[in-house]
């Protein structure tokens, strides 16, 4: 067998293998980068508390007061200050028994109490990283064997494909299997350096699960916590004299903090660890503007007597990567434009996985081989048309249920499952064929239901009223819903005509 027809044997293979879940983590990675907007947007109640957030340091001043008073023996805080995508500050802190996590308005400091209990964007984040709710290590752990096989995938892709580029610039429509081989050139060119960037990343954040042994070896069984401090810092920072235990006013350390950091950007979020204890430190990080690394401006002071205390970051060229590798995986740097950018590549890519998949699925009627046959298409309904429909039916939740539910995100996350899961009902009632025309209308249905359902239920969530309201990052949510059920509409439709064309040959 020559070295070509090895790596086609080996990119259908492992493709075919992970091709369901990469098409998940994917998908869900995709909407991830809008979790911010979809967090603002899951909660209507706070729409009313819109308006032009105060400069970073007048925010902060709001957030650290409001914890200083009813937080003062938590073990630590975390805030992330308003910005023009959460206009709200996010407090986090934990105590002796549980976590809390609030938001607050930054001009007046009041706590958000209203705001239905939603997992919004965040549920995607976790879904792509961690398979949530599965365990965290287990869903981690699926997640980075899947993505090394992946690359395997593409690699091995690169080597079958001897005239890439070529085909690249080719595109056969309505011819069945070419169209879809054309496709999955065309998608899987454009997507190549970002998938393969991202799948290489994403296995690199988490190296540990796959060879623990050297991370054990040097820092001991629970090791991964002092390893990412040292590659973090090469001296870690501590209060270097007994300070009391009495935090400082704010105005002491916002003295000493510019307007912007070196990069440009501005304060984001700070952290206070063992709030008025002798150990108090309080951590001031400006914004990753402009930097692929985790090497953003920051600023680090003793607690309780407001002093500047040296932190020397690690720039060992080993550190540099770690912390490039995560930067460029999570987007942190990326502005408006850009996270549209790598979103839609993450969609393109996304059709690349489907195009391949029914070039398999078509293969094997060739082979009259019809339980692979069978598993593979359902398989493929399951996924590229289940997943959708389930994200579509998750939003359509958050808007329909009750805001004062009990357990209200567990119901979401049902909802969510059962859809998925009872998608392929359809299939066994119609013929696939027209289960998959009635898969495109019900996502296209559930999608418009979300936008137009708060005229009744939540009317200042509607889109008429934060388009009125120049609320952007609420009703950008909304808009990319409608161009989506319209393009599940015009995809229908071009599904029917090549069923026609096929039909009339």
């Amino acid at each position: 067998m020559q070295f070509r027809q090895v790596q086609a044997t080996l990119h259908s293979w492992f493709g075919i293998v992970v091709l369901w879940s990469v098409f998940l983590i994917f998908f869900t990675g995709s909407i991830a980068y809008f979790r911010t907007e979809i967090n603002l947007w899951s909660k209507p109640e706070n729409f009313l508390y819109l308006k032009a957030s105060p400069s970073s340091l007048e925010s902060a001043q709001v957030a650290y007061d409001y914890l200083n008073t009813h937080a003062p023996d938590a073990k630590r805080w975390r805030v992330n200050l308003a910005t023009s995508r959460m206009p709200f500050n996010t407090l986090e802190w934990q105590d002796q028994t549980s976590k809390y996590h609030k938001l607050q308005d930054p001009n007046t400091g009041l706590i958000l109490t209203e705001g239905r209990e939603s997992l919004g964007g965040d549920f995607f984040f976790k879904l792509h990283y961690s398979l949530y709710p599965l365990p965290d290590v287990v869903g981690r752990t699926l997640v980075v064997i899947v993505g090394g096989l992946f690359l395997i995938a593409l690699i091995t892709g690169i080597f079958t494909h001897k005239k890439i580029i070529k085909d690249f610039f080719v595109f056969r429509s309505f011819k069945g299997q070419r169209t879809l081989l054309d496709l999955h050139h065309i998608t899987g060119v454009v997507t190549l350096p970002f998938y393969l960037i991202m799948a290489f990343t994403g296995v690199m954040i988490f190296f540990y699960l796959l060879m623990p042994m050297g991370i054990h070896q040097q820092y001991g069984e629970n090791g991964i916590k002092k390893f990412y401090s040292e590659i973090q810092y090469s001296n870690v920072p501590k209060p270097a004299e007994d300070s009391g235990i009495q935090l400082k006013e704010f105005s002491i350390f916002s003295r000493q903090l510019p307007q912007q950091g070196s990069n440009g950007a501005v304060l984001e979020k700070f952290e206070v660890k063992n709030p008025n204890t002798a150990e108090a430190l309080i951590t001031f990080d400006y914004g990753y503007n402009k930097l692929i690394t985790f090497n953003n401006p920051q600023f680090i002071f003793a607690a309780n007597t407001g002093k500047n205390l040296s932190s020397e970051r690690n720039l060992h060229p080993v550190a540099q990567i770690s912390s490039a590798t995560y930067g460029i995986h999570l987007g942190y740097y990326a502005s408006q434009w850009m996270r549209w950018m790598l979103a839609s590549l993450g969609l393109i890519g996304c059709i690349m996985l489907v195009a391949g998949a029914l070039l398999w699925q078509r293969k094997r009627i060739k082979q009259h081989n019809k339980l692979s046959y069978t598993v593979v298409s359902y398989l493929n309904y399951f996924t590229f048309l289940g997943l959708p429909l389930a994200t579509a039916m998750y939003f359509l939740a958050n808007r329909i249920l009750l805001a004062s539910l009990e357990h209200r995100v567990q119901y979401e996350l049902f909802i969510f499952f059962m859809s998925w899961i009872g998608i392929l009902v359809i299939p066994m009632l119609v013929k696939m064929q027209k289960a998959i025309v009635l898969a495109f209308i019900l996502t296209a249905f559930i999608l418009w239901m979300t936008v137009f359902s708060p005229i009744f239920l939540s009317p200042q969530a509607f889109i008429f009223n934060t388009l009125r309201h120049q609320q952007w990052s609420v009703a950008g949510v909304d808009l990319v819903f409608i161009f989506i059920a319209t393009g599940y509409i015009f995809a229908c439709y071009y599904f029917r005509k090549i069923k026609m064309r096929e039909v009339a040959k």
